[in-house]
């Protein structure tokens, strides 16, 4: 039932690479592999996450100012129809839910970029006022998805647990799900600091993203947002 939906979901997200002038696609089959189109992705996406939630390319910004780069999609409670135009383009850090990193192909040099974007991503509203001591944020979830890769499973987990390790992150700014297509998942464990599973799921690979993916996203522990924290004006009113 529920793999039958997910069957082939891969080829829904992928923009097919065209074939070369040189060397065409044989009649009647396309051309190998391709690369993820984030609008077809967001579209696809829009309709497996809860229904509480929006899915849109947008910037994420909390009450300090701060605004990371390296975000491509954002999972967020619509507080109001207007609320991206209220905000100039951003979405507060309280209304989010998820944060999705695409990468066409996941190599070392690109995964250790990733990585270094989402440690800096898991530090929205690390800054903000009026914190409780000694209590840190709940760092947003973070889900990659990559088109491909030629990574061996245990290497990939390796340079991804050395890169934590050489610069020091903290566990909390770690990746939560990692997905290459029709290949596998590599999910965070969090019965244990600095461990991850990986998993060669292959043709059901989204399949089992739909379902650890919303395990993050269903949490419906509704932060209170306080709009007065995001005027940065200072300008004193006449009172009468």
């Amino acid at each position: 039932m529920i793999a039958k939906y997910f069957k082939d979901y891969d080829k829904r997200i992928l923009k097919k690479k065209k074939a070369s002038p040189k060397t065409p696609a044989k009649k009647g089959k396309s051309v190998a592999g391709g690369s993820i189109d984030i609008k077809t992705l967001r579209e696809s996406l829009s309709g497996i996450i809860p229904s509480f939630l929006k899915l849109d390319a947008v910037k994420v910004i909390d009450s300090t100012g701060f605004s990371p780069e390296g975000v491509d999609l954002v999972a967020y409670r619509e507080y109001c129809p207007d609320i991206i135009d209220i905000m100039g383009g951003y979405v507060p850090y309280e209304l989010v839910h998820g944060l999705y990193h695409v990468v066409q192909d996941l190599n070392r040099d690109s995964l250790l970029d990733l990585l270094g974007k989402i440690a800096t991503a898991k530090k929205l509203n690390m800054y903000a006022a009026e914190q409780v001591e000694d209590e840190a944020p709940a760092a947003l979830p973070s889900f990659v998805i990559a088109a491909s890769s030629k990574y061996q499973f245990i290497e990939l987990k390796n340079d991804i647990i050395n890169y934590y390790l050489s610069k020091n992150i903290d566990y909390r700014n770690e990746l939560d799900i990692l997905v290459i297509l029709n290949k596998g998942i590599v999910v965070k464990n969090w019965r244990e600091k600095r461990s991850f599973i990986a998993l060669e799921t292959k043709e059901d690979t989204f399949l089992w993203f739909f379902i650890l993916m919303n395990e993050y996203l269903d949490v419906k522990n509704l932060q209170d947002i306080d709009f007065r924290k995001y005027v940065k004006k200072e300008i004193r009113y006449n009172e009468y």
